[in-house]
């Protein structure tokens, strides 16, 4: 699922990306910066079809405190693309129906909102960490008849650690929809998939061939099948983010099955789209 970037060119990616624009006029101690590069790829090596908009912030809680205020530290680094009714896709299911540069921006005037909140509290205690730090990036992946993508954030709000979560958006470029899984599946097909789920998970654990997930630390018996998926030419992907099945200390899980093992569990959309990778 890696994607390749080329050599940044912020000039020509100026005038090319729609969603470039200047950064917020509210001033920091540390300024931030808007980053513009060029392209996301296929294997193929489509060019300038694909463009990033990215913003960094550097926000001072006390900015006459300078390196010894608490601080707000926001990075985003977004996906576009020039196709008009492919950029609507991205925008529908990635962005709130937003530019990227407007999702970005509503997404940063939000979170500098909540944290300048507790500027009285931080000045009264403070003993207290008042750091914060926003980071999203979207990872993708062009098929002929696909595009998947991933969106990764952190979080640290304050409290005991910060949060980690990645989400899959599998996109029909041809039909302009979001697929699901229930979309590519046979019907009466989730048992057998959840069973070749938890056998994969027994097996990276260490656990008993018919013991139960919770003999491993898991939160349940069974993962489960969850709607957070991907295609890939690796084959059909899962992934649960921290508390959802195990406890935080495990992390984010994923499970990759490859094609030849589900097949039999596709439908005919499945098994077209698996083909046209």
């Amino acid at each position: 699922m890696n994607i390749r970037f080329c050599i940044i060119v912020p000039l020509v990616a100026l005038f090319l990306n729609s969603c470039a624009g200047t950064r917020d006029s509210w001033q920091t101690d540390e300024r931030g910066s808007a980053l513009y590069t060029t392209g996301w790829f296929d294997d193929d090596g489509l060019s300038t079809k694909y463009l990033t908009y990215a913003r960094e912030e550097k926000l001072l809680l006390f900015p006459e405190k300078k390196r010894k205020s608490p601080r707000l530290d926001f990075f985003v680094d977004t996906l576009d693309i020039l196709d008009e009714s492919e950029r609507k896709l991205l925008q529908q299911f990635l962005y709130d129906n937003l530019s990227c540069q407007n999702y970005v921006d509503n997404l940063f005037n939000k979170i500098k909102t909540d944290y300048l909140k507790m500027k009285d509290d931080a000045a009264r205690d403070p003993s207290e960490q008042y750091n914060w730090s926003y980071t999203e990036a979207f990872d993708g992946r062009v098929y002929p008849s696909l595009f998947v993508i991933s969106r990764s954030r952190y979080t640290f709000f304050g409290g005991a650690h910060g949060m980690n979560e990645k989400n899959y958006f599998v996109l029909d470029r041809d039909l302009l929809t979001k697929v699901e899984l229930s979309d590519i599946l046979a019907s009466g097909a989730i048992p057998a998939l959840q069973e070749m789920i938890d056998a994969d998970l027994r097996a990276r654990y260490h656990a008993a061939p018919d013991a139960p997930l919770t003999s491993v630390g898991f939160l349940e018996e069974s993962a489960g099948v969850p709607d957070n998926f991907f295609i890939s030419r690796e084959g059909l992907g899962f992934c649960w983010n921290p508390y959802e099945v195990a406890p935080y200390v495990m992390g984010a899980i994923d499970v990759v099955l490859a094609y030849e093992r589900v097949e039999n569990l596709l439908n005919d959309r499945g098994r077209e789209l698996f083909n046209g990778l």
